[in-house]
C-alpha cells in the first residue's frame, strides 16, 4: 500500500502541468511573425547594449513592436518580452495583464511596492493587429499606439545594467509566465523616437505589413521575422543577436526551493494548493507510520520521527527534481506543506493505535 501511494504521490509531483513539452511557438503563415501558444519561449544568447553603462544611469532608447495577443482573459502576469540580465529586480520588462499592456523596470508585479510602471489599456481594440512604440528619455517615458500618443509618465525606464543580458521573448527566464499571441516585428533604437517618428512609423508598417521599413533607422536590434522557417529569427540590425527558437520548451533560469509567496499572503490561490499538498502526503505519513510500527524496535518506537523524515526526503526530491521540468516550480512551501500532511498522517496512526490499545484494555 505505501508503495502504491508513494508512486502516485512521485507521478502527481513529477509530471508536467502540460504533457506537450514542445516549445509552443510557430511560424505565422500567412505573414512575417511568430504565434505563441500553450508554454512557448524564443531568447538570445547573453549580449551587450549600446545604451548606457549601469542602472544608475538614465538610458535614452525606444522599443517597438508590432503584435496581436490571443486574448484578455491572461491570468497573472503574462511575459511579451523582458531584457534579463539575471536579476529579476534589475529587468526591463513589457507583460500583459487582462487588457493591460504593462512596460516597468524590475519585479514588483502586484505593484504592492509601488515599483513605477507604464501602461496602456487595449480593450477598445480587440483582435487587432498593434503597433506599440514606447520612449523614454532623461525625464520621461511614454507609449504611442499606432501611431498616436496615448499616455506620458515621469519617470525614465533603463536597460539592464547596460552590459550582458539576454532577450527573451513569449515567457520570463523561469518559464512560467508564458504569453499567447503574434508578434510581427520587434526593433530597439539607441535614441527617443519622436511624436512625429512614432506617426511615420505607423503609416510605413501599414503599406508594408512589416517590419523592414525599420532597417533605415538605424535600430540596434530589428527582428523582422520573415524567416517562415527554421530555429533562428535573424537580427537585422546587424548585430548578430539572433534569437532560438528552440523546438522544446527551455528553462533559462532554474530555482530550488524558491516561492513567490515569500510573503505569505492569504489568497484562495495559496489556500488551495496547501490544501492540496497537506492532503497528499496525509497518507503517506499513515501508512509509513504503520509500517515501521509493524516492524517494531526503533522504528516502532521513533515511526513518527522516522515517517516525517522520510516523507520530507521524498518531498525535497521531488521539488528539485521540479526546477527541471517545463511548467513545474520547486516551492519551498509545498515541501513545508506535505512535511505538515506527513506529520498529520503520522500522528493520526499512533493516535488510532493508541486508542484501540485502551479499547482492549478496558
Amino acid at each position: 500500500m505505501s508503495g502504491a501511494i508513494l508512486f502516485g504521490i512521485l507521478i502527481f509531483g513529477l509530471i508536467p502541468k502540460s504533457l506537450n513539452l514542445l516549445n509552443g511557438v510557430n511560424w505565422i503563415s500567412n505573414q512575417a511573425g511568430i504565434r505563441f501558444s500553450n508554454y512557448g519561449i524564443a531568447y538570445t544568447n547573453p549580449f551587450s547594449y549600446p545604451v548606457g553603462d549601469n542602472t544608475s544611469k538614465t538610458n535614452c532608447f525606444s522599443i517597438e513592436v508590432a503584435l496581436k495577443p490571443a486574448g484578455y482573459q491572461t491570468k497573472g502576469a503574462t511575459f511579451i518580452f523582458s531584457l534579463h540580465d539575471g536579476r529579476d529586480h534589475n529587468q526591463l520588462l513589457m507583460w500583459q495583464y487582462h487588457s493591460w499592456i504593462i512596460i516597468m523596470n524590475g519585479d514588483d508585479y502586484d505593484h504592492k511596492r509601488g515599483t513605477e510602471r507604464i501602461a496602456v489599456d487595449i480593450s477598445s481594440m480587440p483582435s487587432k493587429i498593434l503597433l506599440i512604440t514606447v520612449t523614454t528619455g532623461e525625464k520621461s517615458t511614454e507609449i504611442y499606439l499606432d501611431g498616436q500618443f496615448v499616455i506620458r509618465k515621469y519617470f525614465s525606464l533603463k536597460i539592464p545594467n547596460g552590459s550582458k543580458s539576454s532577450l527573451v521573448l513569449g515567457n520570463s527566464v523561469y518559464g512560467r509566465s508564458p504569453w499567447h499571441g503574434d508578434i510581427y516585428g520587434l526593433a530597439f533604437f539607441g535614441y527617443t523616437l519622436t511624436a512625429q517618428d512614432a506617426a511615420l512609423h505607423f503609416d510605413r508598417w501599414v503599406q508594408n505589413n512589416n517590419f523592414s521599413f525599420v532597417k533605415k533607422e538605424e535600430p540596434f536590434i530589428l527582428y523582422v521575422f520573415d524567416e517562415n522557417v527554421g530555429e533562428r529569427v535573424f537580427d537585422h540590425a546587424g548585430g548578430n543577436n539572433n534569437l532560438i527558437i528552440p523546438s522544446r520548451m527551455q528553462i533559462l533560469k532554474k530555482t530550488f526551493l524558491f516561492s513567490e509567496n515569500t510573503i505569505l499572503r492569504f489568497n484562495r490561490s495559496l489556500f488551495i494548493d496547501s490544501i492540496i499538498n497537506i492532503l497528499g502526503f496525509i497518507p503517506l505519513g499513515f501508512i509509513l507510520s504503520a509500517t515501521f510500527v509493524k516492524i517494531g524496535g526503533t522504528f516502532d518506537k521513533h515511526n513518527i520521527l522516522i515517517s516525517v523524515l522520510f516523507c520530507f526526503a521524498v518531498s525535497l526530491s521531488i521539488e528539485i527534481f521540479q526546477a527541471w521540468i517545463p511548467t513545474r516550480n520547486s516551492d519551498i512551501l509545498d515541501l513545508i506543506f506535505n512535511t505538515i500532511g506527513a506529520l498529520i498522517g503520522a500522528t493520526m496512526y499512533r493516535f488510532l493505535i493508541s486508542l484501540i490499545n485502551r479499547k482492549r484494555a478496558l
